[in-house]
């Protein structure tokens, strides 16, 4: 038997309660240190944003006519006073290139290089990207996808704001439209982690869609990994390599955010999900699997608070001195449940969300066992698939 604060435990409950308390601190720690920043991080810049500088912005598109059509018009009218977009049609068998010829007449701030599609041989997403990059005129490079869409006309501007003489990336979120719950609340909690490492200071990744750097960071860092394949990410790749504690910023304004209107099945979900956790293989040894521990401890919180709850329930209907226990564990949980409303309502806020807080609790539960899954399969692929190409 262990004695604790007057208390008689068995050996094996003592453990129990002590593995609650100390993933109950790591989890406070994550709310706090991680997540809380990017919902209690201040916005006041130290100093006032910079002059607009002239920004090049890069879409890759493939057989993305309707997209386009959807979108590109808000990228050509955003309130900013210089800047070009550049499309890279990469082999599109659509009327992509047609569209992009007539909207080029109407605003000749557009340009587009077009990729003639090799039949024997595919590429992956950094060929497009790297020659969007060469063609673009100026030093700060704005990314989006074809499928998305700035969420107003201060985008650009709103991201432009955050660079300085020392920042060379800038990190936006990017929010999806018309998909189910469950993946808008994995899109946002995927935030959580690398937008709030960011403001910590430690960057790891950023996603394409919403993504700046500068053209000179780019190409003295001899651009894009050479192992990087289709079946990679490469965006994550690039900013895991050039990524520092000094040269990263996060970009937290709805303003700054960007809209996806690609609907997204689980399917396709879970490719894209394994293709992000192999492409951290190219990546620093501590960011290989980056969401793993978080998921691990909340896991082993929620597997030893209930049995711990079960434990001291049994042990308070025989010795009522020992509800105290009973009442406190189950404090943890309130406690922890109430930081929870108070990050995720403050972050829906500053990045755009609506309604995700019910779901958000739901994958909370549920998400550990599916990324664990994930890492698993990532580590023993199954046979390679043809024939999917790449997600734009």
């Amino acid at each position: 038997m262990v004695e604790f604060f007057g208390f008689c435990f068995s050996s094996f409950e003592y453990a129990v309660l002590l593995l609650v308390i100390a993933t109950f601190g790591l989890q406070l720690y994550y709310y706090t240190g991680v997540f809380g920043r990017v919902a209690f991080k201040s916005r006041k810049e130290k100093a006032p944003p910079p002059a607009p500088a002239p920004v090049s912005v890069i879409t890759c598109a493939r057989n993305e006519y309707e997209a386009l059509q959807q979108n590109l018009k808000n990228l050509l009218e955003q309130d900013y006073p210089e800047y070009e977009v550049i499309v890279v049609n990469d082999g599109s068998e659509d009327d992509s290139e047609m569209l992009l010829a007539s909207t080029q007449a109407q605003y000749p701030h557009l340009s587009f290089r077009t990729l003639v599609q090799d039949k024997l041989f595919s590429h992956s997403k950094k060929m497009p990207l790297g020659v969007g990059i060469k063609a673009a005129r100026y030093d700060l490079l704005l990314f989006i996808d074809a499928d998305c869409r700035p969420s107003g006309d201060q985008w650009l501007r709103s991201m432009q704001r955050y660079f300085t003489d020392k920042t060379e990336i800038v990190l936006g979120y990017t929010r999806l439209e018309n998909n189910p719950l469950w993946l808008r609340a994995d899109r946002f909690m995927q935030a959580f982690h690398y937008l709030g490492k960011a403001l910590r200071r430690k960057p790891y990744m950023g996603i394409g869609s919403n993504l700046a750097y500068r053209k000179n960071l780019f190409f003295d860092n001899k651009g894009f990994d050479g192992r990087i394949t289709e079946r990679l990410c490469e965006d994550r790749i690039f900013i895991n390599k050039v990524a520092t504690r000094t040269n990263t910023k996060v970009a937290l304004r709805s303003e700054a955010t960007t809209v996806s209107n690609l609907r997204i099945s689980a399917q396709r979900w879970c490719r894209e999900r394994l293709r992000e956790l192999r492409s951290f293989k190219l990546c620093k040894k501590q960011h290989r699997f980056p969401e793993l521990s978080e998921a691990l401890v909340r896991l082993i919180f929620f597997a030893s608070l209930a049995l711990a709850i079960v434990q001291q329930r049994e042990r308070s209907l025989l010795q009522a001195e020992y509800y105290p226990i009973l009442f406190s564990l189950i404090g943890l949980f309130v406690i922890r449940f109430t930081l929870q409303i108070i990050v995720f309502v403050r972050a829906q806020r500053r990045l755009g969300e609506k309604r995700l807080i019910p779901m958000l609790f739901l994958w909370d539960l549920v998400f550990p066992f599916i990324y664990i899954a994930l890492v698993i399969r990532s580590i023993f692929p199954a046979k390679k698939s043809r024939g999917r190409g790449v997600w734009y």
